[in-house]
């Protein structure tokens, strides 16, 4: 995934009056798009079903465990056709635990994606600024409306 704009981020430590660092920068740039990432996926997850969803990925892991037994065959037209069967199996796994995690949290509460977001943005302001204060138009405030 690619980087946030230097200078966004810059004006989203200013908006939130926080120190501009390179080391805040790169904290901020991987938070924000483990954040982004995050919420994608749970706009997916909203809109769809997610016991359809979780069965899906589960027949789609057990194809690719089913790979494995073929490996030798596809290794010798493609060199990384194991890389590629894990990374993938990963990316299935990843998904399942994050479908059954949701589908666990909508059970205890019913936020939506950008609540969600937005509660991931404030912990990123209190991690960086060390600032827990909450106001309309407050130093987070700025900075959620930057970072968005």
């Amino acid at each position: 995934m690619a980087e946030f704009d230097r200078e966004e981020l810059k004006a989203a430590f200013e908006a939130g009056k926080i120190p501009v660092s390179d080391d805040n920068i790169r904290r901020l740039d991987s938070l924000l798009r483990s954040l982004a990432q995050q919420y994608r996926a749970r706009k997916v997850a909203r809109e769809q079903d997610l016991n359809g969803q979780l069965t899906r990925l589960e027949e789609t892991k057990n194809s690719l465990a089913d790979l494995w037994d073929t490996e030798a065959l596809l290794y010798a037209f493609e060199v990384e056709t194991p890389q590629i069967i894990s990374r993938l199996l990963g990316a299935v796994e990843y998904s399942i635990d994050f479908l059954k995690n949701e589908k666990e949290q909508r059970k205890v509460r019913g936020d939506d994606p950008e609540t969600t977001l937005f509660m991931g943005l404030r912990d990123v302001y209190v991690s960086l600024s060390g600032k827990t204060g909450i106001s309309d138009d407050g130093p987070l405030h700025r900075f959620a409306n930057a970072c968005t």
